[in-house]
């Protein structure tokens, strides 16, 4: 790896960790900038470092008499491209200018015209949500202490070299990324440190990179005396990738072994992604600091402007596309756009005000031009060709003919489904590590590929395993990931988030559908979850446009709230997603404890949920709670909930819960859009299919739980006197009211037939009275009259005993 980009992208992330120093309980008096210096020199002695912490801003330069080809200019110029980004308004530090001990301000304060207030504690990222509140009379000093603790035993265990780089990173993203980049007064902090330095880090290393392939070494004359001039130059290229076909690949399995299979498909994806990017980076001379965004199936690289890069970023995904077309047919493909840009339009200081959002149109097109013309002809040739097993049998999961294995469980399973099958149950274990290899190792292994087209293998080890392999045959590991955990010890190792929780049976191993069904209360089911964030695209493009602003509207949109908006959603799907399933909240329908959940798939601005019924219903209100919370209200989810007998076909379960979420995105209620859950499935109204059981969350929450559910439940779960039968009565009669009126009067007569007998207390008398009395006025209104058929139908699917199910 080029030498001047290691060090630019190792000084980018540390330039300004002079101002966490200042920030704590001992400050020494000096600029950050000098400080910093003598406190990283306790961990290395490479100058070029060091020159870049200490020379980075603008009148230290003047006075330090660097050489012309100093590294200093360009972590320089870059921290003023990512400080302009950020809408820093000055340099340096200025008398009484700044408040130390304020905290970092949410990124979602200003998203969507918003006006938020919120601010972060001085934390390092942990289990549990830092959600945003209000500051109060908080003084973070000591937390300072502790962060400053924190990030020197870390530096303590790296050597600032190629395979450290990564580790590095993510360092600073564990301790930093609840700091805020600038406390200047007059600026939103809402930028933290950690973002900050990496977009710092990642503008270095394509600086760096594209004066070189112009041979351009006067880096005072470039990047300091003629700095104006470089911001105009398209010295960046932004590469946008898209893997398509993740709804095919995941769901059209059978549910032979389906759970396995679901959540390893689902997790080599993100791996096939995540390795992508790093053949890409690797190729191109770059660190994951130039990894914007992945999630979803989707990634975001910050490239320098070079024919080199522009070559080698797209045969890797060539060469990788004619990869997954020999392992996987049609049914992968991997699209992408690249789009050169310059650092006026990155911190949107152009003359055209929508220079940024032009950059992410230009990119969307390109991507979707590339879906267009997918193969050449050699690709189609090669499409054409698969082999098939001679005696027509077919995997037992997947449905490819191939060459088959025979499983006892699952019957007849191709190459790549027995491995998924394999390596489900070490996804789990919290002390797994994955294992990129150039050989093969022994154990079970799936494909991956390297940017030349050359084939890898995927392992999933235990640490004490991967150790060993590090300490014995370093020379076959190409790189390793870590989930949920900064592994110190391994010197290759990137951590990754991961939404990986599972609940598991008394062996250990994962449970299946039918254990997951008995886990339930009442009626014995599988519970679908899908659910996103409505309008992400939107947000991430225009999201920071503040359409009734004074002056400039698009002064906050730029690529630092892009890329801080883009980390905080993924960091709550991967990541923070653990410990809300870990720890239910919601106890309505199910006890409040970790769920009889299992994660199929959760992303970066998305989910995949199955688990008892009542328990993912239950978790779906903790997640939309908490995500409103975190996010101040400013984005939305909208989500399908459907329940299921153990056995009916995962795909059909996939795409009917599917077809739910997209109701709940066409939902609209009292001018407000989205932000809803649509339940149950489709019914027959007004001559055609509906989701009659879609309502907005807080309907839902107040009005069919807390309201109707909480009546039902007063009278049934008090006396053994009324059973579901009652209710199913109930229930046939409000359905059939929207079509006739005279069941209103029906329903009034069995109501007041059932009232309780002379034995019954007063006290429960006066229950049944409102509950009468409610039935009867919500059955008068046609809202009300659908929310307590709702309410009803999950009464008795949490109150059936086994007797009623099989009858």
């Amino acid at each position: 790896m080029h030498d001047l980009v290691r060090g630019v992208t190792n000084a980018g992330l540390l330039h300004d960790i002079g101002k966490v120093l200042h920030r704590g309980s001992n400050v020494d008096g000096r600029a950050h900038s000098v400080s910093g210096c003598a406190w990283v020199n306790k961990f290395t002695d490479d100058q070029l470092i060091l020159d870049c912490i200490r020379y980075h801003h603008h009148q230290d330069l003047i006075s330090a008499e660097l050489e012309k080809d100093s590294a200093a200019y360009i972590v320089y110029l870059a921290d003023n491209i990512a400080s302009g980004s950020d809408r820093r308004e000055t340099e340096g530090e200025a008398a009484g200018g700044f408040d130390r001990s304020r905290p970092q301000n949410s990124i979602y304060n200003l998203l969507n015209n918003a006006a938020g207030k919120t601010v972060h504690k001085v934390a390092p990222i942990h289990e549990k949500i830092n959600y945003p509140q209000e500051r109060g009379d908080y003084k973070p000093a000591p937390d300072y202490n502790r962060i400053i603790s924190g990030i020197s035993a870390g530096l303590a265990g790296i050597n600032f070299q190629d395979e450290y780089v990564n580790s590095l990173l993510e360092l600073t993203e564990a301790y930093l990324s609840y700091i805020p980049s600038s406390t200047y007064l007059s600026e939103v902090a809402d930028i933290s440190l950690f973002d900050h330095s990496k977009i710092t880090a990642a503008l270095a290393a394509c600086i760096a990179l594209y004066l070189e392939s112009q041979q351009r070494a006067d880096y005072y004359l470039e990047l300091f005396k003629n700095r104006r001039d470089f911001y105009r130059e398209k010295a960046f290229c932004l590469l946008s990738i898209d893997i398509s076909g993740i709804q095919q690949f995941i769901y059209t399995i059978s549910s032979k072994g389906a759970l396995k299979g679901l959540r390893a498909r689902s997790f080599y994806l993100e791996l096939l992604l995540e390795n992508l990017a790093d053949e890409i980076l690797c190729a191109c001379s770059l660190y994951r600091t130039n990894l914007l965004y992945t999630g979803g199936g989707h990634a975001y690289i910050l490239l320098p402007h070079t024919a080199e890069a522009r070559k080698k970023s797209g045969e890797a995904i060539r060469n990788i596309n004619s990869k997954l077309i020999e392992y996987f047919g049609a049914r992968l493909f991997v699209a992408y756009g690249l789009q050169e840009c310059s650092a006026e339009e990155l911190m949107s200081k152009t003359d055209d005000p929508e220079s940024y959002v032009n950059i992410f149109r230009s990119l969307s097109a390109q991507v979707s031009e590339n879906k267009l013309r997918r193969y050449s002809a050699e690709e189609l040739r090669l499409l054409n060709s698969t082999s098939t097993d001679k005696s027509g049998r077919e995997c037992g999961v997947c449905g490819v003919s191939g060459l088959l294995e025979e499983r006892n469980d699952v019957g007849a399973l191709c190459q790549t489904c027995a491995a998924f099958t394999d390596i489900s149950g070490m996804l789990i274990k919290p002390d797994t590590v994955f294992v990129v290899a150039n050989q093969e190792l022994n154990g079970t292994f799936l494909p991956l590929f390297s940017s030349r087209g050359e084939e890898y293998y995927f392992y999933a080890f235990k640490a004490e395993k991967v150790r060993e392999l590090l300490q014995k045959t370093p020379e076959k590991v190409v790189r390793i990931y870590s989930k949920n955990t900064y592994r110190t010890g391994f010197y290759l190792a990137t951590r990754l988030w991961l939404g990986d929780y599972a609940a598991t049976g008394q062996t250990g191993e994962l449970k299946t559908f039918p254990e997951l069904a008995a886990s339930s209360r009442g009626i014995e089911r599988i519970g679908v979850l899908r659910a996103d964030v409505d309008n992400m695209g939107a947000a991430f493009v225009s999201g920071f446009i503040r359409e009734h602003a004074a002056e400039n509207k698009y002064r906050y949109l730029t690529l630092s709230r892009t890329a801080t908006l883009s980390r905080s959603l993924s960091i709550f799907f991967k990541y923070y997603l653990n410990d809300l399933l870990a720890n239910g909240e919601f106890d309505l329908l199910a006890p409040a404890k970790a769920r009889n959940i299992v994660v199929v798939y959760s992303g970066g601005d998305d989910l995949f949920l199955v688990g008892a019924w009542n328990e993912v219903l239950a978790a779906a209100i903790d997640i939309r709670r908490a995500f409103a919370r975190y996010a101040g209200g400013t984005l939305t989810l909208s989500a399908g909930f459907a329940v299921f007998v153990p056995g009916y076909p995962i795909a059909r379960m996939a795409a009917e819960t599917a077809q739910l979420e997209e109701y709940a995105k066409q939902h609209r209620c009292n001018g407000r859009e989205k932000n809803a859950i649509s339940l149950f499935g489709l019914e027959i109204g007004d001559g055609q299919l509906q989701a009659q059981h879609t309502y907005d969350w807080d309907t839902f929450e107040e009005h069919v739980l807390g309201e109707k559910y909480a009546v039902i439940d007063s009278i049934f779960s008090g006396s053994d006197d009324y059973g579901s039968s009652y209710l199913y009565n109930i229930v046939d009669l409000l359905r059939q009211a929207q079509s006739d009126a005279i069941n209103i009067a029906r329903l009034a007569y069995l109501l007041g037939r059932r009232e309780p007998g002379q034995k019954a207390s007063a006290e429960f008398k006066k229950s049944y009275r409102n509950f009468s009395q409610s039935i009867y006025q919500w059955a008068l209104n046609d809202e009300d009259r659908r929310q307590l058929i709702t309410a009803i139908m999950l009464y008795t699917y949490y109150n059936r005993n086994e007797k009623e199910e099989q009858a």
